[in-house]
């Protein structure tokens, strides 16, 4: 019995790492995907998180029906899912006027940046391991930014709004962890991915007067998006979170910049520059030393969940 307990140990470590590579690999083709879509970005990230609660919403109802069909809605759905919206659509947008690993790199500090919108929100502080950690990834942040300021302005704007972008989702994140009652992820993550759609469609009538879908290849990505990163990546990452740290699901962020920015080189021709590497290798450094030394804080939210214990990513 012992000797059949001890090499069940191996076999589900093995699972567990494939399982973590294919969150990376389906997450990661977000980037991608982005490019492939001719419309506008609140275009893009509404239909993103509409396709993803229309495929949840049959495994979605059922949950609903099981637990006594509690209210859609509640106030952390809302707030959580304005933030994923308005996320969303700076993230679309971002890709759309940047290169891919200009807007993957900076997406990637979210891990470093959602710490400083926790302090707020649930009391945890910073270790002085994520201030060294978050000091290296500023370094190289500011001297990327600082030379494509100099040399490539029309770099600039994508990537300070994929800065804002990661800080968005840094706070969606963390309002998740404070508002997510201890319910089925599902009855959480549905409602804001509507909430997040209506979001998108408000500010599609306001600054692109109107939704659009685009040609048969922009509805192609649309529906690699809601398939592969929306419902099949994070998905398989609520998944392993069950039974890993999340620290692990968080060292995706690095592999993801890795895999998109090669996936760039081969599709899009994009070839990053001798000086945006050396940068990217700091802030990457940081990113990774924000995660290995990060710790879980038994901080309770307003829901009387330990924050500590929820997922990173959620939806």
């Amino acid at each position: 019995m012992t000797h059949s307990s001890d090499s069940a140990i191996p076999n589900q470590r093995r699972h567990l790492i494939l399982v973590w590579l294919v969150v990376t690999l389906l997450t990661s083709s977000a980037a991608i995907l982005t490019r492939f879509c001719h419309i506008p970005a609140t275009s893009v990230g509404f239909w993103r998180v509409l396709g993803g609660a229309l495929v949840l919403s049959p495994w979605w109802f059922r949950v609903w029906r099981r637990e006594g069909r509690p209210p859609v809605f509640s106030f952390g759905s809302l707030v959580a899912g304005s933030f994923m919206g308005i996320h969303f659509a700076t993230w679309a947008w971002a890709l759309q006027h940047t290169t891919i690993a200009n807007a993957m790199l900076f997406i990637g500090l979210q891990p470093l940046l959602a710490p400083f919108v926790a302090r707020p929100l649930l009391g945890e502080r910073l270790t002085r391991s994520e201030m060294l950690a978050c000091g290296l990834a500023c370094l190289g942040m500011v001297w990327i930014l600082g030379r494509q300021l100099t040399y490539s302005p029309d770099l600039l704007a994508g990537s300070l709004v994929a800065l804002l972008s990661a800080f968005l989702c840094s706070c969606y994140f963390v309002l998740t962890r404070k508002y997510r009652p201890r319910q089925h992820a599902l009855l959480f993550t549905v409602p804001v991915y509507l909430t997040a759609a209506v979001v998108q469609a408000i500010a599609g009538m306001l600054v692109d007067h109107g939704i659009f879908l685009g040609d048969g290849g922009t509805r192609l990505a649309l529906l690699g998006l809601v398939l592969f990163p929306t419902v099949g990546g994070h998905t398989l990452a609520i998944y392993l979170l069950r039974h890993v740290k999340s620290q692990m699901v968080t060292l995706s962020v690095p592999a993801q910049f890795v895999l998109g920015t090669s996936a760039a080189f081969f599709l899009f021709h994009e070839i990053p520059s001798l000086w945006f590497t050396g940068g990217a290798v700091v802030v990457m450094g940081g990113v990774i030393l924000g995660v290995l030394k990060s710790e879980q804080v038994p901080v309770t939210g307003s829901a009387g969940t330990p924050a500590g214990s929820l997922p990173n990513k959620q939806s």
